[in-house]
Order: structure tokens, then C-alpha cells, then sequence
């Protein structure tokens, strides 16, 4: 590629990553409530209470499946410090970490010693293959779940490529152990996606240096033992009383129907053709060949001994994805498509390498299907978010609008729709979860112990919204509260009841 054209392609994938960073805040700061569910609008509860409490992990916050200590909650808190709103600081921290995300694959591009437009194009890419809402929330909008695993994930992955490429270990290996540690006071995916990944990947490496009769550097030890060291901190942090372990049993006996029924149709998911149309089908489906072709030929150079740094890279990303798979299968744990989440980074890495070693012809085929699926995610994905209304007017809104309207700030729900209705009226209305609308006992799962009563006060007005299919449960309520709780209103399948009494309970501990 001359300069010329080298240029132009610098300043094409320039441009549209700033297309593709501008949809994402567009999204993120003025469409936030789009796809608004229980889990999102639990993380920007959360970042409110984490402010409000001045607490990294507040006291009377009930944890779900992971700690939330560096992820988008932590963020939007100081946003919400100092913006006050709590949907604008939700969505700022989104924002935020997608920028992350970003230089975060830059930073891994560079590393692995690949040209800067190459590494261009790896942001790119990264940016645009999502189709879907449910990998685009882990990663980019609304609620970024995994953004920190992903930032942390190209970070592990860049020091592993210079030290490799460097033959020495630096100051940086602190900053990995560091963040491994982080990783495992949150839980256990650290070690899922990154640091057993990466450890499998170290002993592999250290058996082709038999296989090859290489003997190995200090360097090379080092490498093998901050890999080790790694795996073994993140593990450490997951032992922390207030970390969130992942309980599970084997699986053996039914491990290869469920990898063949349940988790490789999740990989497929994760890369995004059940939700892509027929042309972004078609340009993930090049994105996929150009992965196996990767695959050949990384086990081609494994076999003739000819690895390169770059190559141990790559399948150590690719090692990710199938390794949670493979112990996905053969234990307990339910599979879904967002534990694969690394196909988002490994087809584009796979793009990128073989972009810099084909010809013209292949690096415009590359080149087009990377616009191609860039227009369509464009027109499937953003464009209805750009188009909708804010906050959309859903029924869980009306109802938000009635209780605000006639002054009842305080409510109750089953947790599917309590946050929801709160984060939809953005903190206007709280309408709390509960366990069950017989008891209106305390729900258990990414809610606040001061939300009940003894904590809050009984003589309250307050409002308890049903849905049509809880109103047989809701009788029991009822009929043992009698005439001290009235209908109010029916909106869509949701009645609201009122009463000048608040019987919310924080229920047996």
C-alpha cells in the first residue's frame, strides 16, 4: 500500500470510528431509556445509592451475581456527583467506558506490533460488529457490563504481546496483577475470560519450546510465572468475604449434547447472525472464515515451529471464548451468548492480521465488508434509536406519569418492573422491588435494605403496582389489609393500588 492510499485509509477508519463513537454517546446520553430494563436501570440505581452513600460498595445494597467495584456503576457515581441526574450520569459512564474500550484496543494493537492503520481498523471493527442489543449493552450501551473485563482484557493481552516481543518482563506486569486482583473482588469472569485463558495459553507455549528443543529465556519464565501469578491473585480476590463466588458442579456425562445444543448456538448468537440481517450475515460470515483461516494457519506455524509473537497473541484471545465453552459444558453453569463476548474482539483481530499480510484484493475485500457491516448495524441497530422517543411510552412510563402526577413518590413492585418504573422517571418516582406481592417482603437481588420498612416510614402514602398476572397472589394482600388498601388505576396490564399506610418489610433474614 502506498502512502497515498495508506492515508486515505487512516482517514476513512478515523472518520468512522467517530461516526460510530458519536452514535454510541447519541444513544447513551439522549436515548438512555431505549431498551430500559430491571438490570440496566439496577446498575444506574446503583450509581446514584454509590454517591449518595459515599460508599464503594454500600452497606445496605444487596449484590447480584458480581461486585460492582470498578465498573459502570462506580463511574456514573461521580458523574451523578456531578451532574445530579441520574439516567445523564448512567449514561455519561457508558460512554466513558466505550472510549475505554477504544483505547484500550488501540493500546492492544500497538503491542502486538501491528501498523497503526492496522490498528485503526482493529478499533473499528471492534466498535461496529456488535448486531445485537444484548452484546451492545455489555460492551458499549446503556449498561456496559463487561466494559471493564473487555478494557482490562486488552490491557492483559497487549503486556503479554510486549513482553513476549520485547524478550522482558517491565513495571507493567504490577499493573496486571493489579487489575487481576480487582477482577476476582468482583468474581469469578476475570479468571473465566482472561486469566485461565491466558494460563492455558503460557503452558501451551511452554510445550512448544520442548517440542521445538528451545531452551527457554529468563524472560520467557518470567512470562510463564506473572501468568501464573495472575491466575493465582484474581482467584485470591474471589476468597474476599464480599467478593461473589460461582457455585457449580460437574457435568460430564451430558457435557457434549449441551456444547452441541445450548453452546455453540450461544457462540453464534454472541458473533451476532441471529440478530444481523441478510448483508451484516454476510459480512460477519467473512469475518468468521477469515477466523478459521487464522485458526489453520496458527496451528499450521504451531506444527512447523515457526510462531511468532503476535501469532501466541492470537490464540490466546481465541483460547477464550472456547475454553469458557468447554467449562461451560462440562459443569452446571447455564450458558448464554454474553459469556462469549470475546468473538466481538477476535474476529477483528483475525481481520487485522490478515489484512497485513494479504494483497490489495484481500484487503478490499476486508475493507468492504468491514463498511458494509458498519452501514447495516447503522441502519438496524442506532437508526430506530436515534428515531425513538425519550423516554418511550410504554405502559411501566404511563405509570410512572399517573403515580407522579398524583403525588405518590413511593411504590412497590416485583423486581421486573420496580427499577424499571424508577430509572424510567428518572428518580422522580421510586418504585421499589419486592419479593413476592403477598408478604411486599424485601427482593434480595440489586436492591437497598433502606427501601422497607422499619427504614422507612409507615404512615406513608404509598402505591403498589400489580400486573394482571399477579393479582390472584396480590388477593392474599388483600384480603388481610381489607379496606386500608384501594384500587387507584388500570394502565395497560398494571393496576395501582393506594394506601395511606406503607407495608413493605425487610421479611425473615
Amino acid at each position: 500500500m502506498d502512502k497515498t492510499t495508506e492515508r486515505k485509509v487512516t482517514a476513512g477508519l478515523l472518520t468512522g470510528i467517530t461516526i460510530f463513537l458519536l452514535l454510541v454517546f447519541i444513544a447513551n446520553l439522549f436515548h438512555f431509556n431505549y431498551c430500559m430494563n430491571a438490570d440496566i436501570a439496577s446498575d444506574a440505581i446503583l450509581g446514584e445509592l454509590i454517591w449518595n452513600s459515599k460508599e464503594i460498595i454500600p452497606d445496605a445494597w444487596y449484590v447480584a451475581n458480581e461486585l460492582r467495584l470498578i465498573c459502570t456503576p462506580n463511574v456514573a457515581a461521580l458523574f451523578y456527583g456531578l451532574t445530579g441526574n441520574m439516567t445523564l450520569s448512567a449514561g455519561l459512564a457508558c460512554c466513558m467506558m466505550t472510549v475505554l474500550i477504544l483505547l484500550a484496543a488501540l493500546y492492544f494493537a500497538r503491542e502486538t506490533g501491528v501498523k497503526k492503520t492496522s490498528g485503526l481498523m482493529m478499533g473499528f471493527l471492534c466498535l461496529i460488529i456488535p448486531s445485537g442489543f444484548i452484546m451492545l449493552e455489555l460492551l458499549y450501551l446503556f449498561a456496559a457490563y463487561y466494559a471493564i473485563h473487555a478494557v482490562i482484557f486488552f490491557i492483559t493481552l497487549g503486556m503479554y504481546a510486549s513482553f513476549i516481543r520485547n524478550c522482558k518482563i517491565t513495571y507493567k506486569l504490577a499493573w496486571g496483577i493489579l487489575f487481576s486482583f480487582l477482577l476476582g473482588l468482583q468474581g469469578v469472569r476475570g479468571i473465566l475470560v482472561i486469566y485461565g485463558p491466558l494460563l492455558g495459553m503460557e503452558m501451551i507455549r511452554n510445550i512448544y519450546f520442548i517440542y521445538k528443543k528451545h531452551k527457554r529465556s529468563i524472560s520467557d519464565i518470567y512470562i510463564s510465572l506473572w501468568t501464573l501469578l495472575l491466575f493465582a491473585v484474581s482467584y485470591l480476590g474471589t476468597l474476599f468475604p464480599f467478593s461473589v463466588g460461582q457455585g457449580f458442579s460437574r457435568n460430564i456425562r451430558k457435557g457434549f449434547p449441551k456444547l452441541l445444543t445450548v453452546v455453540i448456538p450461544d457462540m453464534v448468537r454472541a458473533i451476532g447472525f441471529e440478530n444481523a440481517n441478510f448483508l451484516g450475515e454476510i459480512c460477519l460470515g467473512v469475518l468468521l472464515l477469515l477466523t478459521v483461516y487464522m485458526l489453520v494457519h496458527v496451528l499450521r506455524l504451531l506444527w512447523k515451529r515457526e510462531m511468532e509473537p503476535v501469532h501466541w497473541v492470537w490464540l490466546a484471545m481465541c483460547i477464550s471464548p472456547v475454553l469458557t465453552g468447554v467449562i461451560v459444558a462440562f459443569t452446571t453453569v447455564e450458558s448464554t451468548e454474553r459469556y462469549y463476548f470475546a468473538f466481538l474482539f477476535l474476529l477483528p483481530f483475525s481481520a487485522v492480521l490478515v489484512w497485513e499480510e494479504s494483497r490489495s484484493v484481500i484487503k478490499c475485500m476486508i475493507g468492504v465488508s468491514g463498511i458494509l457491516l458498519a452501514v447495516s448495524n447503522f441502519v438496524q441497530v442506532y437508526l430506530p434509536v436515534i428515531g425513538a422517543q425519550e423516554p418511550p411510552l410504554t405502559e411501566e412510563y404511563q405509570v410512572t406519569a399517573f403515580l407522579e402526577e398524583n403525588n405518590l413518590p413511593i411504590a412497590y413492585a416485583t423486581f421486573e418492573n420496580a427499577n424499571t418504573m424508577t430509572v424510567l422517571s428518572n428518580g422522580a418516582i421510586r418504585v421499589y422491588p419486592v419479593a413476592s406481592v403477598e408478604k411486599m417482603d424485601i427482593c434480595k437481588w440489586m436492591t437497598s435494605t433502606d427501601w422497607y420498612c422499619p427504614n422507612m416510614p409507615y404512615e406513608q402514602k404509598t402505591a403498589y403496582v400489580i400486573t394482571d398476572a399477579e393479582k390472584d397472589r396480590f388477593a392474599a394482600f388483600l384480603n388481610e389489609k381489607g379496606s386500608n388498601v384501594a384500587e387507584a388505576e388500570k394502565i395497560g396490564k398494571y393496576t395501582v393500588f393506594v394506601s395511606d399506610y406503607n407495608y413493605s418489610n425487610l421479611g425473615a433474614d
